[in-house]
């Protein structure tokens, strides 16, 4: 199962449609939050599931703040990341997938690319599709979850 990642759209509909071309066949589509409303657009745009949570620059948003998936046999945590400090940490982050027993974490906010993998568990952030931080190109990620393993890769959108 291959499964597109992509976080913190801002509003920029057209440069995340622009990541999912790129992306090729999917099966699903993850929007890790930031804005919450663009998954929405997007989705209605897909004859895929697209699964999103809403981020700190979400208000009065009726999206759920994490959502657990079973993907592919794999139970993945999405959370925009915020609530976990992810700036400045991903250890509260981890405690969070140990409590869940989830394999995979896919997050936002920071808008800095992660691709970690420890103590049987994955921390996915794709970055930014819209907002990268200086220094760093816009971004997303692909998921190829199967029964015995999940990889993740992060790609550089492409002008």
């Amino acid at each position: 199962m291959r499964v597109g990642v992509i976080s913190d759209t801002h509003g920029s509909i057209s440069i995340a449609v622009k990541a999912i071309k790129q992306m090729g066949k999917i099966d699903a589509l993850i929007h890790a939050g930031d804005y919450y409303s663009d998954a929405l657009r997007i989705g209605s745009m897909l004859e895929v599931p697209v699964y999103a949570v809403p981020g700190n620059c979400d208000a009065q948003c009726r999206g759920q703040d994490e959502l657990i998936l079973k993907l592919g046999g794999c139970k993945i945590l999405v959370t925009h990341g915020h609530f976990y400090r992810v700036k400045h940490t991903f250890q509260s982050l981890n405690y969070r997938a140990q409590e869940l027993e989830v394999q995979v974490v896919v997050f936002g906010h920071t808008h800095v690319p992660a691709n970690i993998c420890e103590n049987n568990v994955c921390l996915f952030n794709p970055g930014s599709t819209s907002r990268p931080p200086a220094g760093l190109a816009a971004s997303y990620g692909i998921l190829e979850i199967g029964p015995a393993f999940t990889k993740g890769e992060i790609y550089t959108l492409t002008e």
